[in-house]
């Protein structure tokens, strides 16, 4: 076996006479010595720490750039509100429609509208919050007793009528077939409305049908 190895290595043995290739390489265009490799190292640091550094921390942002200006959108889309236009009728010196700012009362519509000597405020909540359109009534005093509440008020009987306007809860449970939610029905009606004008409008408040109506209208004033 050693012997084949050997005959193999004289076989393959260069002999001296073989041709050998004349092979030009290129010269090198560009060199780079260690110390440029060391400053252009450097450079590359300085830059890129100053990028970084200009470029700041975007986790300092709570909000995304959207959320950020909703609350300038929400400022602009609030609307002033308007002034309120009522009408004030009975006993006032200037009846009619005016014009109230918003959030204006009772009182402030009187004010405007100048209560007459003869004009029963008792029986005016002057506290009340006005709202666009609504009527007030302002109701005379009695004239039968010089000055005295409706609720005093005598029918062709001489039996006392209950007046619609400044009857209490207990006065207006006194009608037939008025119980305490009817009664308070009535008054929230009158609060709301600014009070009755005519004695039909009994028609318009909750739980009175016409049967209920006709057993109290002999009973009742305004």
């Amino acid at each position: 076996m050693s012997a084949a190895v050997d005959r193999l290595k004289d076989l393959t043995r260069p002999t001296g006479e073989e041709d050998l290739l004349d092979v030009a390489y290129p010269t090198p265009r560009f060199s780079l010595s260690l110390r440029h490799a060391v400053f252009a190292t450097c450079l590359v640091a300085v830059l890129l720490g100053g990028w970084l550094v200009l470029r700041g921390d975007p986790a300092d942002s709570s909000l995304p750039v959207a959320d950020q200006a909703l609350p300038a959108l929400s400022s602009v889309s609030e609307v002033p509100a308007e002034p309120l236009v009522v009408s004030v009728v009975g006993e006032v010196a200037r009846p009619g429609l005016i014009t109230l700012p918003p959030g204006s009362r009772v009182d402030d519509a009187l004010a405007v509208a100048g209560p007459l000597p003869g004009a029963q405020l008792a029986s005016v909540n002057l506290a009340q919050l006005m709202i666009d359109g609504q009527q007030l009534l302002v109701p005379a005093q009695s004239a039968e007793l010089g000055g005295a509440e409706d609720t005093l008020a005598l029918d062709g009987s001489g039996n006392s009528l209950v007046s619609l306007n400044s009857a209490s809860a207990a006065e207006l449970m006194s009608l037939d077939g008025v119980g305490e939610k009817t009664a308070e029905e009535i008054i929230s009606y009158r609060e709301s409305s600014g009070g009755f004008s005519t004695l039909d409008q009994l028609m318009e408040v909750k739980g009175i049908g016409p049967a209920k109506f006709e057993a109290m209208v002999g009973r009742v004033s305004l």
